[in-house]
């Protein structure tokens, strides 16, 4: 950017996705209606880092939280309101009109075009610089190799086990020095 350019208000954008929400929301008030649900009420955050440009939490005895990649909305702006917004408020959407669904399912995207959007997309299309990404680990099962993210290892070391797909054995941390 170059140093005579207006400074971005993350103020302005955070209202205007905020604005954004509610119009959404105010649009889907007949379709809750139909499915005789509540529309939700979700809290916005503005803290997410990364790849992902939009984030909808929605967990039992929990209000509905909506998070958004704020560098994300500032460099797609218009983008950003009409499709990563109604993106996010489509996944609430749907977990109150029709419960625990595919993520971006059939429902999802009769959801999405409830709120305008012809042709709905599971992922954003943004320039975005990588970070940070996991370190896998070397994991083995009856039949192959697996390589398994530091999330989904640390899990396991925790307690948790995760079976190979294919033969259905538990996967196991492959040893220091075996590379065959």
């Amino acid at each position: 950017m170059s140093s005579d350019a207006a400074p971005i208000d993350d103020n302005a954008i955070c209202r205007a996705i905020a604005r954004r929400v509610d119009e959404l929301l105010t649009l889907a008030a007949p379709l809750c209606a139909r499915h005789r649900c509540a529309v939700p009420r979700p809290r916005l955050r503005f803290d997410l880092r990364g790849l992902s440009a939009g984030q909808a939490l929605w967990q039992p005895g929990r209000a509905p939280t909506l998070r958004f990649n704020l560098e994300l909305a500032r460099t797609h702006r218009h983008d950003f309101l009409q499709q990563t917004v109604p993106h996010e408020v489509a996944h609430l959407l749907t977990a109150a009109c029709f419960g625990r669904v595919p993520p971006h399912g059939e429902a999802w995207r009769e959801t999405m075009r409830w709120l305008g959007v012809p042709n709905p997309s599971r992922c954003h299309r943004y320039d975005a610089c990588p970070t940070r990404r996991q370190r896998r680990w070397a994991y083995v099962c009856d039949c192959s190799d697996h390589a398994v993210s530091t999330t989904r290892h640390n899990r396991m070391r925790n307690g948790s086990s995760y079976l190979c797909r294919r033969c259905g054995s538990p996967l196991r941390l492959r040893p220091a020095g075996h590379d065959d």
